[in-house]
């Protein structure tokens, strides 16, 4: 116990309570998973982020938590890897104990009964990182704003940014989205701008020219290079991402209000996986300060509602939109009224 609440210490005090309160839980799985030895992770944090150590630096910080643990770790990116992980779950291939599925795969997963059902609060989850129906957690998140070139829009200019902006006259043809703005499937939403607000706001950016870009980080390079003056619902962990590249005199981010957000994909632990306890023990580490803070450092993907990552600094005082489950079950749906409102060419 003793070791336990020393770990507590270190990682921080957001959630410390509610984690001692769970001290017990943890404990039986920190002793499974030691008999365990071995955990297989495919998420979706590249092993390197800009030529940095990306989830290479989660995986030491994790082994160094917890040395009995040996980490395999692969990436699972894209939407054609995590098919493949469906289908090797749907035929009772098992790969990963902990992997990652789109918000849109996670109800076919639940009706091929592919998914362990776990209760992640009582483990010290927040709530709002928990799946309902305890079918994973959304371990990223994005703060959704408008990235700038400072040569196009001067700092002060810059600061002021409004999404009414990104459809305005002055920057016909300047402005970049992207080819699925998540942004304006967020505004969709009734309790945020709407949806015939947002289709309007979409109809506008097309009559203004804007671009559609399929790349978020060829869009930020080009956004760099003075192509555009904005990128409208930019990831602020893309922008994250460039100015770690080099571009930082050359970019701001523009946190307009209302703050779009949005919880990332959803991971899991599979049902009949053989190592169960390090599955749970690397999920509810990704969660805790200690794993935001790293995913927040190697990615800009921290969660906001852990003090001390950038994205709790950015939003901090401005009014949110968050992404509500009950409307990310049908993101498809909103998007295709999103681009049929737009009408706007995909750049390839």
């Amino acid at each position: 116990m003793k070791l336990r609440l020393l770990r507590l210490a270190c990682a921080g005090t957001l959630l410390a309570l509610p984690a001692l309160a769970f001290a017990q839980p943890i404990d039986k799985i920190v002793e499974g998973a030691k008999k365990e030895a071995k955990v297989r992770v495919g998420i979706t944090v590249r092993w390197q982020e800009g030529g940095k150590p990306g989830a290479k630096r989660m995986v030491e910080l994790f082994h160094s938590r917890y040395p009995f643990l040996k980490v395999d770790y692969e990436r699972v990116g894209g939407s054609r890897e995590r098919e493949r992980v469906l289908t090797e779950l749907a035929a009772g291939q098992i790969s990963y104990d902990v992997t990652v599925l789109s918000e849109t795969q996670v109800p076919v997963a639940a009706k091929a009964n592919v998914i362990e059902k776990i209760d992640w609060r009582a483990l010290g989850v927040p709530p709002r990182h928990v799946h309902e129906d305890g079918l994973g957690v959304n371990y990223r998140s994005q703060i959704y704003g408008i990235a700038y070139n400072r040569k196009q829009i001067p700092e002060a200019a810059g600061a002021q940014l409004s999404w009414e902006d990104c459809a305005a006259p002055r920057f016909r043809g300047k402005v970049a989205v992207d080819s699925r703005p998540r942004h304006l499937e967020i505004f969709w939403q009734p309790q945020v701008w709407g949806r015939e607000k947002t289709l309007a706001h979409a109809r506008r950016l097309a009559a203004n020219g804007t671009r559609f870009e399929q790349d978020r980080t060829a869009a930020m390079t080009k956004l760099a290079l003075g192509e555009y003056a904005m990128v409208c619902g930019a990831f602020f962990s893309t922008y994250h991402e460039q100015i770690r590249s080099g571009d930082k005199a050359q970019l701001g981010f523009r946190v307009a209000e209302p703050v779009p957000v949005s919880l990332g994909d959803v991971v899991f632990v599979p049902r009949g996986t053989p190592h169960p306890n390090a599955a749970r023990l690397w999920v509810v580490w990704s969660l805790s300060p200690e794993g935001q803070q790293v995913l927040d450092e190697v990615e800009g993907s921290g969660s906001p509602l852990f003090p001390g990552t950038q994205a709790a600094a950015l939003i901090k005082g401005k009014k949110l939109a968050w992404y509500e489950p009950e409307y990310r079950a049908k993101a498809d749906e909103i998007l295709k009224e999103v681009l049929e409102a737009s009408g706007l060419p995909i750049v390839r």
